[in-house]
C-alpha cells in the first residue's frame, strides 16, 4: 500500500491575500524577516488582518538557527496566538514551521491554524513537511520532517513575488527546478508525483526565464509560483536525492545560497544518475529512460532516448547560463584550498543526509567526493 497526501488547501491568483480577512477577531503571529516587515506587501497583509490583533516576529535571518527557533517559540508563549502566518521565503517559513511544531508538542497548537504566504517561487515549503535549521555550533544543516509542520493553508498571490530581485528569482527558480527533476526519479516516485513533477518542470523551463527578465510580468510570476508549489507537492511525496544532500552539506559549511548550489550540482548529478551516456540506447538504465520521458515534457525534441537525456542535461545548463548561475564554488567567494580540504567531510555529511536515501542510484562517500570535485 502506498499513499499520496495533499494536506494543504491552496489559494492562488491575484487578490488571494484577501483570505486573511477570515482571521478577524483573532490573535495572529506573523513570522517574517526585518526587511519583509517594512515592505508594501507587509502593509497589504496588515490591511487584510485589520480586524485581528497582530504580533510580528521579524527577527528571522537566512539559514535560521536553533537559537532563533527558541526565541520565536518564546514569543509564541507570550502572545498565545490563535493563528500563525509565515510571510517570506524559505527561512521565515522554516522558522514558523519549527515554532509551530514545538507549539504542538507543548499542547499549544493555534486553533485557527498555520498559514503560509511564500514571497519566493522555489522552496515549495508552503506544502511540505520539511524544515531546514542550522546548527551554528557544528556548522551543519539539520533537515527536519514532521507531518505536524504541514501548513493548513498556502496563499499563492503573484503580487507577493513581483518585487523579488532577479538574482533571488534565479536562485529560487533553480531550487524548484531541482525539486521537480529529483522528485521525478526519486525512490518514492509515483504516478501522482510524476504528474506534478512533469507539470512543474514544463512551467519552469517555459516561465522562469521570463520571470527572471521581467519581475513585473505577473503571468510569469503566477506560473512560477504554481510551478514551485507543484514541485513541492511532488517531492513531499516522492522524496529528493543527492543534489539536495550535497547542497545541504555545502550550505551548512560555506553559507552559499541553496538554490544556487542546487543549480551548480544538478547537471553533474543528472549525468551520474544516468550512468555512462556513451552506451547504445538499449543499454540506458531505467533511471535514464525516466529522464528521457521527462525531457519530452519540456519539449526536448530528439529521436532517441539517449539524445533526449543529453538534451535534458543541455537544457539545464542553458537555463543556468540564462540565469547567470556560477559553475564553480570559487565563484561564490569560497577559497578553493579550503574547499578541497573540506570535501571528504562534506561527502560524509551528505551521505548521512536523509535526502540521499531518495536518490535512484546508490552512492557512497567516494562518489559524493567526485561530484563535489566537479564544482571545485
Amino acid at each position: 500500500m502506498q499513499r499520496f497526501r495533499v494536506a494543504t488547501t491552496i489559494y492562488y491568483g491575484l487578490d488571494s491575500l484577501a483570505l486573511l480577512k477570515q482571521l478577524a477577531g483573532c490573535r495572529v503571529l506573523v513570522v517574517t524577516d526585518a526587511f519583509m516587515a517594512t515592505t508594501d506587501l507587509m502593509a497589504q497583509v496588515r490591511q487584510s488582518l485589520a480586524g485581528a490583533e497582530v504580533r510580528v516576529f521579524d527577527r528571522v535571518e537566512p539559514n535560521p538557527s536553533i537559537d532563533l527557533i527558541s526565541t520565536g517559540f518564546g514569543v509564541l508563549l507570550e502572545f498565545e496566538p490563535q493563528a500563525i502566518v509565515a510571510l517570506g521565503g524559505g527561512s521565515p517559513i522554516d522558522t514558523a514551521k519549527a515554532v509551530y511544531k514545538i507549539a504542538i508538542e507543548q499542547g499549544r497548537r493555534p486553533d485557527r491554524g498555520f498559514i503560509v504566504i511564500p514571497t519566493t517561487s522555489g522552496s515549495g515549503s508552503e506544502v511540505t513537511s520539511f524544515s531546514v535549521i542550522t546548527d551554528l555550533k557544528n556548522h551543519t544543516k539539520l533537515p527536519l520532517t514532521s507531518e505536524d509542520m504541514l501548513p493548513d493553508i498556502a496563499i499563492l498571490d503573484p503580487e507577493a513575488v513581483r518585487t523579488a530581485p532577479a538574482k533571488i528569482t534565479a536562485d529560487t527558480g533553480m531550487d524548484a527546478c531541482s525539486h521537480a527533476l529529483e522528485a521525478y526519479v526519486a525512490t518514492g516516485a509515483s504516478d501522482f508525483s510524476d504528474a506534478m513533477a512533469e507539470k512543474a518542470a514544463h512551467l519552469i523551463f517555459e516561465w522562469l526565464p521570463r520571470a527572471f527578465a521581467d519581475g513585473s510580468d505577473l503571468i510569469a510570476r503566477e506560473r512560477m509560483h504554481n510551478a514551485s508549489c507543484l514541485a513541492g507537492l511532488a517531492f513531499e511525496n516522492a522524496g529528493l536525492g543527492i543534489v539536495h544532500s550535497l547542497s545541504h552539506a555545502l550550505g551548512g559549511s560555506f553559507g552559499a545560497p541553496h538554490g544556487r548550489l542546487n543549480a551548480m550540482l544538478l547537471p553533474h548529478v543528472l549525468e551520474f544518475n544516468c550512468g555512462t551516456l556513451g552506451f547504445s540506447p538499449s543499454a540506458l538504465s531505467p533511471v535514464a529512460r525516466r529522464y528521457a520521458r521527462l525531457a519530452t515534457r519540456i519539449e526536448v525534441n530528439a529521436g532517441t532516448d539517449r539524445a533526449r537525456v543529453v538534451g535534458l542535461i543541455a537544457a539545464v545548463r542553458r537555463l543556468n547560463a540564462t540565469l547567470g548561475m556560477p559553475k564553480r564554488i570559487t565563484e561564490l567567494g569560497v577559497d578553493r584550498r579550503s574547499y578541497l580540504t573540506a570535501v571528504p567531510t562534506l561527502a560524509h555529511t551528505a551521505l548521512a543526509d536523509f535526502c540521499t536515501a531518495g536518490n535512484p542510484v546508490p552512492v557512497d562517500a567516494a562518489i559524493l567526493e567526485k561530484l563535489l570535485l566537479k564544482v571545485a
